[in-house]
């Protein structure tokens, strides 16, 4: 999926958005060190896998928690997690690091990804993920990210961060 076609998407599904330009950055922490601010709860999205490589998650987590990877692993019924690969990354969601977010999940249609949604996430705000380029956030409601997801076919995890 190109970015204009998730515009349209979005167009169609109604989601309306507050778009951010902003330069590429490649953490959180260089945001914060620009200066730059986003409407609603900052989160953040990492790409992860099970131990053995034939699982992948999406989790989708406030930006000042840590993820305890040990203990997550625990709650969804994993030996272990592990950050995914760049390889896997582009091959499974067409991304490169920094642009990781749940709109790429348009074009996983077998569900290869699953979505973990930290349950620290404010459900009446607004949350705001890259539209598959790091350059720009749009900042949803967070009943638009679940429409968003269920018309993907993914159901998110509530987990605890």
């Amino acid at each position: 999926m190109q970015v204009d076609e998730l515009y349209a998407l979005l167009d169609k599904l109604q989601i309306g958005f507050e778009k951010v330009e902003h330069p590429a950055f490649g953490s959180i922490a260089d945001f914060h060190e620009a200066g730059i601010e986003f409407p609603g709860q900052n989160v953040k999205c990492l790409f992860l896998r099970n131990r053995k490589g034939s699982r992948y998650f999406l989790l989708i987590l406030d930006e000042l928690k840590s993820a305890d990877l040990a203990a997550l692993a625990v709650q969804i019924g994993e030996s272990r997690l592990s950050f995914g690969s760049e390889e896997r990354l582009m091959e499974l969601m067409g991304l490169t690091p920094g642009s990781v977010t749940p709109f790429a999940l348009a074009d996983d249609r077998e569900q290869r990804i699953s979505v973990l949604l930290d349950d620290g996430i404010r459900q009446d705000d607004l949350v705001g993920f890259h539209p598959l380029i790091n350059s720009e956030t749009l900042c949803i409601q967070y009943a638009d990210l679940l429409k968003f997801l269920a018309h993907t076919g993914h159901v998110p995890v509530q987990v605890t961060i």
